[in-house]
């Protein structure tokens, strides 16, 4: 039986499934649908899988099984007149998702039949390990290049983002609100990952702009999930102490430099299982220093 890493892990959008009540409305298809996805993150961050050793799991995994460019579990409640909000109404592409919009009614209809799922069991997985769970770690990962409707289209990405709300040093930004981990915490994060993930390499390289290994808060500082759950507010309603971590990693370790067209394929379990390896490795090195705070 494994024994438990006292982590909490949110996986919000490796889901595949497209809700049946507008099901018939998209002007997108399944090839769009993979590609905006978190693909295979429920394997990259399965830290129960019976490939690692030693045998361990988070105390909990919640996971949204609606696929991410149709509702966003990492955008707010409050979002629905952005096209990238909670219910999308375009893709990272810039691509129309609805033939037709979709009323405020549906929106909303959406916004509780499945994102709230989704924070009701997050929520409830916090609360039941308050007091033992000593990171939340919000598992993503990231095209190769960012994507044409993105702040970063184009630009290359590191292999992996590890995000704290910082700078590029994982120092307080005012204009981002509070850390949900301490910088030096994060630094020593950044540099075990360095060490670990530096000598894999994309299956599409870029000879021309070599993408960086780790970076801090770039390109993503943290989203809805991350400073929700790590609020100081929420953390002490629930009673619990916790850091809280978003990490992103590069989809063209595992899948390729992919575009909105990029034709679906079953998932590639060697590079997988590379990543994986390196991640649970990441984890069981840096859930240590925690202990020393």
């Amino acid at each position: 039986m494994p024994h438990q890493l006292p982590l909490v892990q949110s996986i919000p959008h490796a889901g595949l499934s497209v809700p049946p009540s507008v099901a018939d409305r998209l002007s997108i298809d399944d090839v769009t649908i993979y590609n905006e996805c978190d693909l295979w993150n429920d394997q990259i961050f399965d830290f129960a899988h019976p490939s690692l050793r030693p045998e361990a799991a988070a105390l909990a995994v919640v996971d949204m099984p609606i696929a991410r460019v149709l509702i966003d579990a990492n955008r707010p409640p409050d979002s629905l007149d952005n096209p990238d909000g909670a219910v999308k109404s375009q893709t990272s592409y810039g691509d129309f998702i609805y033939a037709k919009s979709l009323r405020r009614e549906e929106q909303e209809r959406l916004l509780a039949e499945e994102w709230q799922p989704f924070h009701t069991r997050l929520d409830a997985a916090l609360r039941g390990h308050a007091g033992d769970a000593r990171l939340f770690l919000d598992c993503h990962n990231m095209a190769q290049h960012g994507p044409s409707a993105y702040g970063d289209p184009g630009q290359v990405r590191p292999l992996l983002c590890i995000a704290n709300f910082g700078d590029t040093n994982g120092d307080f930004v005012a204009a981002n609100g509070p850390l949900t981990a301490p910088a030096e915490f994060v630094r020593r994060a950044a540099q075990i990952a360095g060490t670990l993930f530096g000598d894999l390499s994309l299956l599409q390289p870029d000879s021309q702009r070599p993408a960086p290994v780790v970076a801090l808060n770039q390109p993503f500082v943290g989203g809805y999930i991350l400073r929700h759950y790590c609020d100081a507010a929420y953390q002490r309603r629930i009673g619990s102490g916790y850091v809280g971590l978003m990490v992103e990693i590069n989809r063209g370790l595992f899948v390729g430099d992919q575009s909105t067209r990029t034709p679906i394929q079953p998932p590639n379990q060697a590079a997988i299982a590379a990543v994986r390896q390196r991640l649970y490795r990441w984890v069981q090195a840096i859930l240590p220093l925690l202990e020393q705070d």
